[in-house]
């Protein structure tokens, strides 16, 4: 059976599942509907009624070409001009459907919500407002009399009619509990990340602090009392050469200082950007590298310093696990930040290696709204792509 209902393959899961959900109780309604019709219930109302259902699923089926051209948008769309319509013709056929209509009038609000930019929530929200306020004027116009005389009929058409309704509530209220529990998840795995990553740059700081400036500062405090022997004993030409041995050895201590604190966070990606960071770091870099990078306006500070670290990370590990002679970067800033880092080194089988740096970078992302998929297998190098939707982060 739901292999004969159509597929809105173009839209987002959870809307395409809704618009057959929409089709198929439209369908259902219909079935019940052309079967009182047949078995005498020859009213006016009743045939108003399967004409409006029938527009309606016209209306649904005619936005299948064009959701693979717009997306969510043309799904919306004729969800908004079917509910309408349908709203329309049932009010007027059978006023005291006006309950169940405003309700329908509101449904195309509620399905939008996550996925309509601003500008079309307030073509919905007037579209409910004002349609729910003129489908109740139609109704107390269009009102019978005595309703009694009607009773049967508008019963077999509320009931027709309220399933289907039913029906799309459920799933926006089951949808969006699912919603929030993936949000849930999502936040509680993105938190034991943050602290996993945060635990390893703190011991790779450590490390780096005890391998280099603390034993260099170590080997200093050596000389110096080795040069404070030599003055003791007026010997200043040794006193002398170790002195200068000491300036050269301090210089080195504060330039390997230097390049720890620009990993931890370096000045000129605040002062001048992305893409001058990266240059900066390029050129240090003991892997020679080759950056492509357009001329972009500068992104979210939180997308900014994620997709930099990412891109620092790939290049790292290039020069120290991957034997690469070449770095390709490219950095792109429209219609949304993406950067992919390739080398031609040996690469490695993602499967049976422990990628901790990479589940660091895929936790860096995410908490930017990105995202990062790595490319890689034994003897034909390794390809990092991340991917930043600039309207996630303000």
């Amino acid at each position: 059976m739901t292999r004969l209902v159509p597929r809105w393959s173009g839209a987002d899961s959870n809307l395409a599942w809704l618009m057959r959900l929409n089709f198929i109780a439209l369908t259902v309604s219909f079935v019940i509907l052309g079967t009182a019709y047949t078995l005498g219930f020859r009213h006016t109302a009743v045939l108003i009624d399967l004409g409006a259902m029938t527009l309606a699923e016209v209306l649904l089926l005619a936005s299948l070409p064009l959701t693979h051209r717009y997306g969510n948008v043309a799904c919306i769309l004729a969800l908004t001009l079917s509910a309408t319509g349908f709203s329309v013709a049932g009010t007027w056929s059978t006023p005291n459907l006006v309950a169940l209509t405003t309700i329908l009038m509101l449904i195309p609000l509620l399905v939008g919500f996550p996925y309509a930019s601003r500008g079309w929530l307030y073509v919905l929200m007037a579209n409910a407002v004002i349609g729910s306020a003129a489908l109740a004027a139609l109704s107390e116009w269009r009102r019978i009399t005595n309703i009694h005389e009607g009773w049967v009929v508008n019963a077999i058409v509320i009931g027709s009619a309220l399933p289907g309704t039913y029906l799309i509530v459920i799933f926006l209220v089951r949808n969006a509990y699912q919603r929030l529990q993936e949000q849930s998840d999502q936040l509680r795995q993105s938190r034991t990340r943050v602290v996993e990553v945060a635990d390893a740059a703190r011991k790779s700081l450590e490390r780096d602090l005890h391998d280099g400036a603390q034993q260099r500062l170590l080997a200093m405090s050596v000389t110096i009392e080795r040069a404070r022997k030599e003055l003791a004993a007026r010997r200043t030409a040794p006193a002398e050469a170790l002195l200068l041995q000491l300036s050269h050895d301090n210089l080195e201590v504060l330039s390997e200082l230097r390049e720890l604190a620009r990993g931890i966070y370096p000045p000129l990606l605040t002062e001048r950007g992305l893409v001058a960071a990266i240059q900066s770091a390029a050129r240090r870099s003991v892997v020679p590298v080759t950056l492509d990078a357009d001329s972009f306006p500068r992104p979210a500070q939180q997308i900014e310093v994620a997709a930099y670290f990412c891109i620092m990370e790939a290049l790292t590990n290039a020069a120290k696990h991957s034997g690469a002679t070449d770095v390709h970067i490219t950095v792109r800033g429209t219609p949304q930040l993406t950067f992919t880092v390739s080398d031609n080194g040996r690469g490695f089988d993602a499967g049976s290696v422990a990628i901790g740096g990479l589940l660091g970078m895929e936790a860096r992302a995410a908490a930017a709204g990105g995202t990062i998929s790595l490319d890689t297998a034994p003897g034909r190098g390794t390809s990092l792509t991340g991917t930043f939707p600039l309207d996630v982060v303000g």
